[in-house]
């Protein structure tokens, strides 16, 4: 290897939890083939703790739906014109982009201008919404590592060069369904409540998951909770909601990664995101549920291509997990779908049933091995790795 390959220089940027831990997972792969990589750019902790020189934090910028993202434009800006000056001035030999599509497209903008090749690591689902967005992916990146299976022949038949390198989840040990044991053999019935990572979705969804709880124990009365403490949500608000909750006396507040959770429910309530896709590949029965403001629900409506909310009922082509949305997250509505199903030992059968081939449609464990082939051969260090068709 000669000097100059030992002294090449990543910027990344994630811009949500979900990205600072796939951000985390392609670093410690990069550091495998290249120990003296300087990596810099905006993440979270675990970003930084894996070696990301961290020059603004993802914990400012981690917002979702239209009216709430107003309130953060002057942050965003602040980030977006750092992370600019960054690629402008410093030109990295390589620019990994993960999720984050509104931002990251911009700094990719950026980023061609000076020359600085561009790796989008789990790229904007415009075959779900905004289609528009695939010109301007083209133009603005040189290669995509996409991980759903369908992503790949999509974006290749716009013309733009995609690696189907798996689903990152799978390298998680933790997510294997028979590292679930503690839940064989217990009598009592223990349900997840996950209202998401971002503060705005927080304060809409975990008021309707906790009164969903008590309508559960009307029809389950050994039920209780685990809920679901995001490192980036305020503990003094949970713990208030809580506390203040008739059910308190059958909730915990779990702030440790949600697999632990994983590990103790029988069920779950899910707000929609990447967590959904974590239950499903743990073979845990679900609801998903999701409340934004209404002008954020109409207008994302609107531009939306496709029929389903959830990863799993994308992946599946059909809806295998309840969604109830918007008008009908109602604690009254998500109760019911609960209950049906968690009485029901066929339901729970067919549903586990239909976890397990999501799983087979995602390929095996290495995403971040083969993302990070990629990254190394744009830079000139290493054969790409071949398409995940396991």
């Amino acid at each position: 290897m000669s000097q100059r390959e030992t002294q090449k220089c990543v910027m990344m940027i994630a811009g949500e939890d979900s990205g600072d831990l796939h951000g985390a997972n392609l670093i410690h792969e990069l550091k495998k083939q290249v120990p003296s990589v300087f990596l810099c750019g905006i993440g979270g902790e675990k970003m930084r703790m894996a070696g990301l020189r961290v020059l603004f934090p993802l914990s400012e910028l981690s917002v979702m739906g239209i009216t709430e993202v107003v309130s953060k434009l002057p942050t965003i800006f602040k980030a977006l014109g750092i992370a600019k000056k960054i690629v402008t001035n410093l030109k990295p030999d390589l620019l990994i982009l993960i999720d984050f599509a509104d931002f990251n497209l911009r700094v990719a903008k950026a980023a061609k201008k000076v020359g600085v090749p561009v790796l989008y690591y789990i790229p904007p689902k415009v075959w779900a919404w905004r289609s528009g967005r695939v010109k301007k992916i083209r133009e603005r990146t040189d290669q995509l590592a996409v991980i759903l299976p369908f992503e790949a022949d999509f974006f290749q038949q716009h013309g733009l060069p995609a690696t189907f390198i798996g689903n990152p989840l799978l390298d998680n040990p933790d997510a294997e369904p028979e590292n679930l044991r503690e839940v064989e053999g217990k009598q009592e019935t223990i349900i997840g409540l996950l209202p998401g990572s971002r503060k705005s979705e927080i304060r809409k969804m975990l008021p309707i998951l906790l009164d969903t709880a008590k309508m559960i124990r009307v029809r389950i009365p050994d039920a209780r909770f685990l809920v679901s403490l995001a490192p980036s949500a305020d503990p003094v608000f949970f713990e208030t909601m809580i506390q203040n909750h008739p059910e308190s006396a059958h909730m915990e507040l779990v702030s440790k990664p949600v697999n632990h959770i994983f590990r103790k429910a029988n069920f779950l309530v899910a707000a929609s995101g990447t967590v959904t896709l974590e239950a499903a590949l743990a073979g845990i029965p679900m609801v998903i549920i999701y409340k934004a403001s209404n002008f954020s629900y109409m207008l994302a409506k609107s531009l939306a291509n496709v029929t389903f909310a959830g990863l799993p009922n994308l992946i599946a082509g059909r809806e295998i997990i309840p969604e109830l949305l918007q008008w009908k997250a109602k604690p009254e509505l998500i109760s019911e779908n609960v209950c049906n199903i968690l009485l029901d030992q066929q339901k729970l059968t067919t549903m586990k049933n239909d976890l397990l081939q999501i799983r087979e449609k995602l390929g095996g464990p290495g995403a971040s091995a083969r993302t990070a082939g990629l990254a190394l051969k744009m830079m000139g260090m290493e054969q790409p790795p071949s398409e995940n068709t396991d």
